[in-house]
């Protein structure tokens, strides 16, 4: 017995410290199904990077002033660019470096949009009108993932990250414009008021991508996961 004691208990400790080196694998994958960068890690091995995090006063917008865009025009929920800051510091650490605008905002009526309600003769103030009207600076949204675009023009390579997210309060805003376009005689085929991609953009390394330029910025980029702590 006293033979077999010794035995047992290696046996027990190999089982136990061969338990100990297997690491829980970790998947992320985007709302379509579509799995996350791949990441390795000297310590824990994840088949995708681990989240990044935002602080969770990203949310607290209410006590960020609208700013009424003009030149040109178009409309935007404010978002505090110092709860951006550290995401871009932290993406920044890569051998391209990446510029930002000093600001951030969600693109709820972008330039192009604004160009076809002008034409049923509404006006930027009357946009910003309805805009205040909701209480655009209290629109709640939600994070979806850490999106990333990249595309080579003219032999350069122009790369940018956001914050995808989903609102349906800024759905709203645009519905409550498009009924005012509606009733100003508006083609309502040229402008969907459900049709947005709403983000926050982080960085990029020439110049920011647009719907214009055939990039769309929704879950179909989810690059990384993102959470609020």
């Amino acid at each position: 017995m006293r033979l077999l004691l010794p035995l047992v208990g290696s046996l027990f400790c190999g089982i136990a410290c061969a338990a100990s080196t297997v690491f829980v694998e970790k998947k992320y994958t985007s709302p379509l199904g579509i799995p996350l960068q791949v990441l390795s890690n000297p310590v824990y091995f994840f088949t995708t990077g681990p989240p990044l995090y935002v602080s969770r006063n990203i949310y607290r917008t209410e006590k960020v002033p609208f700013v009424e865009e003009t030149n040109p025009p178009w409309l935007g929920f404010q978002v505090d660019f110092k709860y951006i800051k550290p995401l871009f510091d932290e993406l920044n650490s890569t051998a391209t470096p990446l510029l930002n605008r000093g600001e951030s905002h969600i693109t709820v009526i972008t330039p192009p949009e604004f160009t076809v309600l002008a034409a049923a003769n509404i006006t930027i103030d009357e946009i910003n009108t309805i805009a205040r009207a909701q209480h655009i600076q209290s629109s709640r949204f939600k994070i979806v993932c850490l999106g990333k675009e990249s595309i080579i023009k003219d032999g350069k390579d122009y790369t940018v990250y956001q914050i995808i997210v989903s609102s349906p309060d800024l759905v709203t805003i645009r519905e409550k414009i498009f009924h005012l376009y509606y009733s100003r005689g508006g083609n309502t085929a040229l402008f969907d008021p459900r049709t947005m991609w709403p983000h926050i953009t982080v960085g990029y390394t020439i110049s920011d991508l647009f719907v214009e330029m055939g990039i769309y910025k929704s879950a179909n980029v989810c690059y990384r996961p993102l959470s609020t702590h």
